[in-house]
This record gives structure tokens, sequence and C-alpha cells, in this order.
């Protein structure tokens, strides 16, 4: 199950990442809720619709560390925009029920202009 879990968050990711919001859509419970900035969304519905909104096209993720147990997924990954508007390391933490990403929290670190990037090491 935990590989399974994995897997639906990495190919949701994957999809996320390419902007193809209608891929990603059958992989969420219709009253998935995501904790983590700039979302704040208690439906599916509410959570595509903000997401939309983002650059996804120019967003790139770097993924350092995968961790699936029971029922749960973290991540670590490094994610930035080009050009310096965003550089950031992100712990996401993904419920998973019934095969599906039920929520979603998240921890940002902004990674400041010259300093190591705390996820050099993962």
């Amino acid at each position: 199950m935990s590989t399974d879990n994995r897997e639906l968050v990495l190919k949701c990711l994957e999809f996320y990442g390419r902007g193809d919001l209608d891929a990603v859509s059958p992989l969420l419970c219709d009253d998935y809720a995501d904790h983590g900035l700039p979302f704040r969304t208690s439906t599916k519905a509410e959570w595509i619709e903000a997401a939309g909104k983002l650059p996804h096209a120019e967003l790139r993720i770097d993924i350092r560390s995968v961790v699936a147990q029971g029922g749960f997924v973290t991540l670590f990954s490094h994610r930035w925009l080009p050009g310096g508007a965003l550089d950031i390391a992100v712990a996401d933490i993904f419920r998973i029920q019934d095969g599906l990403i039920a929520e979603r929290w998240e921890v940002v670190e902004q990674i400041p202009v010259n300093a190591p990037n705390p996820l050099e090491t993962l």
C-alpha cells in the first residue's frame, strides 16, 4: 500500500508540475483539504480553481526525498521560479484515503540568496 501511495503522490506532482489539472483531479478526494499556502481549500473544486491561477509552466520542482508509511506520504523538495522570484525548500505531508489524496499540509522555508541549500544533503 505504501508503494502505491508513494506513486500516487509522485504522479499527482508530475501532473501538477505540468499544469495538467484535469489529470490531477481524479487523484483527489471530492472533499480534498489543502492546508498549505496559497490554497487553504476544503474541496477539490476549490483547489482546482485556486491551482488554475498559478504559474505551473514556470515552476521547477526538484524532489529530494519521498517517504511513504501507512496512509501518509512525506515529500521533501526544492521549488523555484527561474529568475529568483521564488526559491523555497518544502516539506509536504499527504494523507491518502481509499486510494486518493485526501489532505495535504506543508512547511515552507525560503532559501536566502547565496545561502547553502537546506536540502543539499538529502
